[in-house]
C-alpha cells in the first residue's frame, strides 16, 4: 500500500513536470500573465509536490521518532531481560519497591526468586523476577567492607582484636 502510494506521487510529480514544459511555446516566450503563469500557480511543480503530500512529511518524522524513542526502548528492555535472566544465587538485589536482599532461590525456568531480607532471623521474602529494579552483584564481593562495619556496630570489633 505504502509503495503504491510512493509511486502514484512519483508518477503524478512527473506528469506536473510534463504539463509544464508543454505549457510553453516552441519558442520558449511566455506571455505575461498567459496559460503558463495561471497553471504554475495552480500546480506547484518541483519541491511543492512533495509537501502537498502527508506521506512524505510522515516518513522521515516516523524514521526520526524510531530512532529516538523506539530503538533506545527496546536496547534498553533487552539489556534489562539480560539482567534478570542472569540472576544466580547470593546476588544481591534491590526489588522495585525499594527492599534490599540477598537472592537465596532463583530457578531460571521459574518466574518468582526469594530473596532474604535479614541474616539473623532468616527472614525472606518471594517476589516476581520482574519486581526486581538492580542487581548489585555477589554478596561475597561487597559483604567484606559492609560485614565489618556491621559487625562493629553488634559489639564483635573486640573479638577482632585477638
Amino acid at each position: 500500500m505504502i509503495i503504491e502510494n510512493v509511486l502514484a506521487v512519483t508518477v503524478q510529480f512527473f506528469g506536473l513536470l510534463a504539463q509544464e514544459g508543454a505549457a510553453v511555446p516552441a519558442g520558449g516566450a511566455v506571455p505575461v500573465g498567459g496559460p503558463a503563469v495561471d497553471g504554475a500557480a495552480q500546480n506547484p511543480g518541483g519541491l511543492g509536490v512533495l509537501f502537498e503530500n502527508p506521506l512524505f512529511l510522515i516518513g522521515p518524522l516516523f524514521f526520526l521518532f524510531y530512532f529516538i524513542v523506539l530503538a533506545p526502548e527496546k536496547k534498553r528492555k533487552r539489556k534489562e531481560q539480560q539482567m534478570l535472566s542472569q540472576i544466580g544465587k547470593n546476588d544481591r538485589v534491590v526489588t522495585a519497591g525499594g527492599i534490599h536482599g540477598v537472592v537465596v532461590a532463583a530457578r531460571p525456568e521459574s518466574e518468582v526468586v526469594t530473596i532474604r531480607i535479614d541474616d539473623k532471623q532468616n527472614v525472606r521474602i518471594r517476589v516476581n523476577r520482574s519486581a526486581i529494579a538492580k542487581v548489585a552483584g555477589e554478596t561475597g564481593v561487597e559483604q567484606g567492607g559492609s560485614g565489618k562495619a556491621g559487625g562493629a556496630s553488634d559489639g564483635d570489633a573486640g573479638d577482632t582484636d585477638d
